[in-house]
Order: structure tokens, then sequence, then C-alpha cells
């Protein structure tokens, strides 16, 4: 799996972490499935790191994504499964 290779964060308030990091990993969850449906299953290679500060998602990338790519966590970070609390995504590429 991936997700070992990519480093999770979340802001670090009291318990807010505790809150923010299984968000993300349903995020990717997610992502992947779109991903996968458009056989792209090896995008999430692109990914080197996640960092949610209160609801702005920042993604930092090893590799430039496509359009299509940021749509798959567009459209993560837009569904319930983060519970509609959050903001807009940051991309970065390293």
């Amino acid at each position: 799996m991936y997700l070992e290779n990519i480093e999770i964060e979340g802001a670090r308030t009291d318990d807010d972490q505790f809150y923010r990091i299984p968000r993300i990993h349903r995020v990717i969850g997610y992502a992947q499935a779109l991903a996968d449906i458009d056989e792209n299953e090896n995008f999430i290679e692109k990914v080197k790191s996640f960092y949610d500060h209160k609801g702005l998602l920042t993604i930092n990338w090893n590799i430039q994504p496509t359009d299509k790519e940021k749509q798959y966590f567009q459209k993560a970070w837009e569904s319930i499964v983060t519970d509609y609390e959050s903001e807009d995504i940051e991309h970065e590429v390293e």
C-alpha cells in the first residue's frame, strides 16, 4: 500500500488531529476509487503528503498531477466522507 510512503498530518490542536487524520484516509480512499474507475490506479504514487489545517487540505505532489487527478481529490473533499466541513484544496508540486 502506498500510504506508508505518504506523510499525513492534521492540525495539532487538542484532539483535533484524531478527527483530521481519519478524514484524510477516507478522502484518499474515495479519490482512489474514482481513479480506479478511470483505470488510473497508480495516480496515488504521485502524492508526497497531505495536510489538513482546519478544513484546508494541502496536497504536496512529487509529480505534476493532471486536472483529472486534482478533481478526484476535489470531489472527495466536497463529499459526505468529510462531513461537508471542508474548505479549499491547495496543490503544491515539489
